[in-house]
């Protein structure tokens, strides 16, 4: 780890003793991307929106702008394409819930899907009577012969992730967003675990709708991009209503009358997070900076190195299959007596070092439930992690082995 990457996460320099291996569920935050935020609160602090030409105000909206037009420019997006949320959860919540479903439609998902897609969807298919089918798991990837056999004239919808948050690796979308898209399906793709050690050019991943969050970038918590296909928005009804959403409401023959905004306007209501989405673009641009070439040979190095000193321990599984273009190693231990609550608790104070690792489902539980998982020991590298954290890693695996 360079001088400039160590200088950005403080917090390892706080807790000398931590070993990080927790950031698939929320990577450690940058300071730049910190300095960012407080500069707004700081500063500024105020009201953004259109209709307040004080200077404080203008100051957050020049912010808020500058945030959309970062990150449309290093997705490959338009600005009008880009709506902020709180993260993936929300966005997959707002497009289930703003979609404009009829009785009987159908919507597909893969049996990879995080809690944060399956649920919201899982929900509105119940309330609105829609069909929700699930595409089979075969070798840890979605299939894509099954995926054809679901398909109807009813099937309005597929969602799918282009990296599992268990299995690690990623996922061969392009043949499903084919598929889909010659059969009038349109896309949803999650990219929360992709988006932090990839280049994401949405010209490429070609889905309709793209979703990450923030914290796993290393930008303040509640913060996350919705990407929007211009033509989408013909198929969306927002959910997100109130303050700032509104073009017109008057009364028309004693009757309220209200005229919504459109695009991205009309998904963003109330107070904005301002602050967190220009801090999310100051660590996208750092992330972009650092180059995700070098991000991704950094961490599929890691994830390589850790594959291969796991696999010499006898009675450890490791689950999933070409992980090393992930930045996930998951593992299961046919040790009977082996406890994977008892195993985080012994590493979380081991020799003076607090190795931060996950266990359990980690929210997959359609992944899990397809391939047969109870619980898993999950690693995940982000830029600042290198092989030393993965040696304190095993050394404290096989002393705890030892104990059994």
């Amino acid at each position: 780890m360079n001088n400039e990457i160590k200088n950005e996460f403080i917090s390892l320099k706080l807790n000398p003793n931590i070993v990080y291996l927790d950031s698939a569920c929320s990577a450690l935050k940058m300071k730049s991307a910190v300095d960012a935020q407080n500069e707004v609160l700081i500063k500024y602090g105020s009201c953004g929106g259109e209709r307040a030409i004080h200077l404080l105000a203008r100051k957050i909206e020049e912010k808020y702008s500058n945030a959309r037009t970062n990150i449309s420019n290093l997705i490959n997006a338009k600005e009008s394409e880009i709506v902020f949320t709180s993260g993936t959860t929300e966005s997959f919540n707002i497009l289930a819930n703003s979609f404009m479903f009829k009785e009987e439609d159908e919507v597909i998902i893969s049996g990879l899907e995080h809690n944060s897609v399956f649920l919201p969807f899982y929900k509105v298919c119940l309330n609105k009577k829609i069909k929700l089918k699930i595409i089979p798991i075969k070798d840890y990837q979605p299939e894509i012969k099954e995926f054809k056999k679901l398909i109807t004239k009813k099937t309005k919808l597929l969602c799918i992730s282009k990296a599992s948050n268990i299995l690690g690796g990623t996922v061969n979308t392009d043949e499903f967003v084919y598929l889909a898209h010659k059969n009038n399906i349109k896309v949803f793709m999650d990219i929360a675990q992709y988006a932090p050690t990839h280049k994401t050019d949405v010209k490429e991943l070609k889905a309709d709708s793209i979703a990450f969050s923030g914290h796993k970038i290393g930008a303040p918590y509640g913060t996350g991009v919705l990407y929007i296909k211009d033509d989408l928005y013909d198929f969306l009804s927002s959910s997100r209503v109130g303050g700032g959403t509104i073009k017109e409401i008057k009364k028309m023959n004693g009757i309220i009358k209200v005229k919504f905004l459109e695009g991205y306007k009309s998904f963003e209501a109330g107070i904005q997070n301002y602050s967190g989405a220009y801090a999310m673009s100051i660590a996208y641009e750092k992330l972009n900076k650092i180059g995700f070439k070098n991000i991704r040979n950094h961490i599929s190095e890691l994830v390589s190195f850790a594959k291969e000193e796991l696999l010499k321990i006898k009675g450890i599984k490791i689950i999933g299959k070409d992980i090393e273009n992930g930045s996930i190693v998951s593992f299961i231990s046919e040790n009977k007596n082996f406890s994977n609550p008892d195993f985080a608790l012994f590493i979380s104070n081991y020799k003076g070092k607090n190795i931060a690792v996950r266990y359990g489902r980690m929210c997959a539980d359609l992944a899990c439930i397809n391939c047969n998982i109870n619980s898993a020991i999950r690693l995940s590298f982000f830029i600042y992690n290198n092989k030393e954290d993965v040696d304190i890693f095993i050394t404290a695996l096989k002393n705890y082995l030892k104990t059994l």
